[in-house]
């Protein structure tokens, strides 16, 4: 009598309703397989949890039966993508309570580094708005936070022994002349705080600092690191970049690094800190009589040769605390080293970039801004500040980052990156608006196989999220011409 009685359970929860229960899962990043039985369940209780050796460490499997839902995993990073993707069914389900189907779900990324970059230097983001962002992405399965947290617009990181940093290189007087003053600074609490919530989420925070370069709110602090000390140096108020480098000839330099890193070291479990060395003009260096001397005694033909010398000391710097350095990529192997990971981030550059990080032996990570830049306008009319283009979620879901190279091609190819640079993103509402939902293109594409991909599919399901997301977390995915959040300043071209 047990036995019947559990049998006619099943058929009433896992009745065939084609007409009635959604026929497909709403999954975003789509799963490596999915196997969907022809029939639906109206609930998702977890009946069991458990590790299997036999997958791997970032693998999960999920069987949505009529009674509820059994979670394998083969490691922490496969029990928390389970979850994920668990949510979602819940979400779905919450959404279409007639039912969704009944099937097994095998999967893992394509990809181990899926990563979103934010962009504190130029405006500061308050650590409970980090939070909320690292929700977001644990939704869709990233799984690296990269901050930025210095720049020509500010600096973000306490270093004991170095007040100016806040005092100064933490403020400035306004941003696009609208006469209000901005400032900000995390404390190493704040940090190790937001390091604690994003690990839980399975998010591994990645600091930047950025160097040679970007670094005009460090000269206005401390003008004695550079070449040619400027007493009167002011943090930025704009956008755009400086030709203010660091001099790599000056000891004071170096011991600066020293603490930043150990600072690093102190709050950030992970062993990478990005070293940023986009965007360096050499100009300075070739008129520093301490850089030429340098040059003529090593024997240098050019800065380039100095640039490479430069890294090569960051790296061994960081190599004492056990750290390894990233970069933006600049399209010049030579000045990186064997070993090293780098960001092809350069417009339409991504293929050839491919090519020569291989070539080179460089670990290469996609985010050429074309299909990765965030910030960039994503309808047509929307500010675009003179220089953007425009990037459609269709664009950012058009990213194969291998671009159709074989395996053997490509083997180097660690993952995709997006970034939301912040010059003209003021708050939490402007990164949101710009960053979604063209990152949940972005997670597919550095998540799922390319034989499971599909646009249709993914903008039905994206449709199907703007509820999720507004139920889960209070946010509307709607976006159009009319609905950005507003600029304060006047500049809005």
């Amino acid at each position: 009598m047990k036995h019947l009685l559990s049998i006619f359970v099943g058929i009433l929860l896992c009745a065939i309703l084609p007409s009635v229960a959604a026929d497909k899962y709403s999954i975003i990043p789509e799963p490596e397989r999915t196997e969907l039985k022809p029939q639906a369940t109206k609930t998702l209780k977890l009946l069991s949890d458990k590790a299997e050796a036999s997958l791997g460490k970032d693998a999960y499997r999920l069987a949505v039966t009529p009674g509820g839902v059994h979670l394998a995993s083969g490691g922490r990073e496969g029990r928390l993508y389970g979850q994920a993707t668990l949510r979602q069914l819940q979400d779905q389900l919450a959404a279409q309570p007639e039912g969704i189907p009944c099937g097994v779900i095998k999967d893992k990324p394509r990809y181990p580094w899926r990563g979103l970059m934010v962009d504190p230097a130029r405006h500061f983001i308050p650590l409970a708005d980090l939070k909320k962002f690292a929700d977001l992405m644990a939704y869709y399965k990233f799984n690296k936070l990269h901050l930025h947290l210095t720049d020509n617009q500010g600096w973000r990181l306490p270093v004991p022994g170095y007040p100016r940093l806040e005092s100064v290189a933490s403020k400035r007087a306004e941003t696009f002349g609208d006469g209000i003053p901005h400032g900000g600074m995390y404390t190493r609490e704040e940090l190790k705080e937001l390091v604690a919530y994003c690990s839980e989420r399975g998010i591994e925070v990645i600091p930047e600092i950025d160097v040679p370069g970007h670094n005009e709110a460090l000269a206005a602090a401390y003008p004695e690191f550079f070449c040619f000390p400027k007493p009167d140096m002011k943090v930025r108020t704009v956008a755009g970049n400086s030709k203010e480098l660091v001099c790599p000839q000056k000891p004071e330099v170096w011991k600066f690094y020293a603490a930043v890193f150990k600072e690093l070291k102190d709050i950030f479990p992970s062993k990478i800190v990005h070293l940023g060395g986009d965007e360096a003009p050499t100009e300075l260096w070739g008129k520093c009589p301490l850089c030429r001397q340098a040059r003529a005694k090593a024997g240098m033909k050019d800065e380039q040769e100095q640039m490479r010398a430069f890294f090569a000391r960051m790296t061994s710097l960081l190599a004492k605390n056990g750290q390894t350095p990233q970069f933006w990529y600049e399209g010049n192997a030579g000045i990186y080293h064997p070993g090293e990971t780098v960001y092809a981030w350069r417009q339409d550059q991504a293929r050839q970039s491919i090519d020569k990080t291989k070539k080179a032996g460089l670990n290469l990570i996609m985010a050429s801004n074309e299909y990765c830049y965030l910030d960039f306008p994503q309808i047509q009319g929307q500010y675009n500040w003179g220089w953007m283009r425009t990037t459609t979620l269709r664009k950012c879901y058009e990213l194969d980052p291998a671009f159709g190279k074989s395996p053997q091609e490509t083997g180097h190819i660690r993952g995709v990156h997006a970034a939301a640079w912040a010059e003209h993103l003021p708050d939490l509402n402007h990164l949101l608006y710009r960053v979604y939902p063209r990152a949940m293109a972005i997670a597919e594409a550095g998540w799922s196989p390319m034989d499971v991909r599909s646009w249709d599919n993914f903008r039905r399901k994206v449709a199907d999220h703007r509820a999720f997301v507004l139920k889960r977390f209070n946010y509307d995915l709607e976006r159009t011409k009319e609905n950005e959040p507003p600029f304060r300043w006047e500049n809005k071209k």
